[in-house]
């Protein structure tokens, strides 16, 4: 069964949320720090995401070429 999207990206979200807050009151720090440690997790997230979309981009690059080739291969 495939699961839309939408439903998919909430339960994950509500996953998260639960699991980020019960951190938070086993650490028992304080929101300011908690701020810092959510920032820095964040910008990996970034970092991951950046990786994932230039693969993404090259994968369709080397598709569209592979395609071009293929197309004035059967035009000979």
């Amino acid at each position: 069964m495939n699961i839309p999207l939408s439903v998919l990206l909430e339960n994950t979200k509500i996953r998260m949320t639960d699991s980020v807050n019960k951190v938070i009151q086993e650490s028992n720090l304080p929101a300011y720090l908690i701020e810092g440690i959510l920032s820095d997790i964040l910008a990996e997230v970034r970092k991951q995401k950046n990786l994932e979309l230039a693969s993404d981009y090259a994968s369709m690059n080397e598709e569209n070429q592979k395609s071009e080739e293929d197309k004035k291969e059967g035009e000979e």
